[in-house]
């Protein structure tokens, strides 16, 4: 995944909220910019733009793989005002870094050449596809082992995750939301944020923030 497509749309997004703004010229309403998935990326990247989102209040995250940012101050409306959501199972939040990625890559391609032609020498070309599909398997996992133990827990593929504690936001409650093998790989925990009738209390404390009340959320343990 790159940030191409978020960098591009962080200013339209800034350029969207202005205009809300000016729409309201007199007034003062509370406004909360909010991203999911890879939209918080967008948000995120158009909260670091200097004067951050116009009008913004607050910011609320959910099920996002990262920012950009490095912490929650970064982002132009004052850590206590960034919120987030990350769902225990909702894998796009646990995606790994960079490092990670690449030592699971790396991993796949050598055991699994490794495996192909250690199964082919014992079993010829069913061996071969046996042995390359569990090399793989196992090259990955190394890999991915040996860049983890190197690598601050709390990074993900686009920054600091927004659910840890370094990050500095608040998390509120959401649901657990099933496995992607108990939903057979819907991953409908990286969707039910704003669902009521799937996740009441995340969408009730999604409301609280938009509507001024963040003093009525439920808070969550950051990671």
């Amino acid at each position: 995944m790159f940030t191409n497509d978020a960098e591009a749309g962080a200013p339209d997004y800034n350029a969207f909220m202005a205009g809300i703004s000016a729409t309201h010229e007199g007034g003062d309403p509370h406004v909360t910019a909010i991203g999911h998935s890879y939209g918080s990326l967008t948000v995120g990247l158009a909260a670091q733009e200097k004067g951050g989102i116009p009008g913004a209040d607050d910011i609320i995250l959910v099920g996002s793989p990262g920012t950009g940012a490095d912490n929650a101050q970064d982002l132009n409306v004052g850590k206590g005002h960034v919120f987030v959501g990350a769902a225990e199972n909702d894998i796009v939040t646990k995606l790994p870094n960079r490092a990670e990625a690449s030592g699971m890559a790396s991993g796949v391609v050598g055991g699994g050449s490794t495996g192909f032609v250690l199964g082919a020498g014992m079993a010829g070309p069913p061996g071969a596809l046996i042995g390359g599909g569990a090399g793989a398997i196992v090259g990955g996992i190394a890999g991915y082992n040996a860049q983890d133990a190197q690598s601050d827990p709390s990074e993900r593929w686009f920054g600091t995750d927004p659910a840890s504690e370094d990050f500095g936001a608040t998390r509120f409650v959401v649901k657990d939301g099933e496995t992607v093998l108990e939903d057979h790989f819907k991953m409908s925990a990286h969707s039910n944020y704003f669902n009521r009738a799937k996740d009441q209390i995340s969408a009730d404390n999604i409301a609280n923030i938009v509507v001024g009340n963040p003093d009525r959320i439920t808070l969550e343990t950051p990671r």
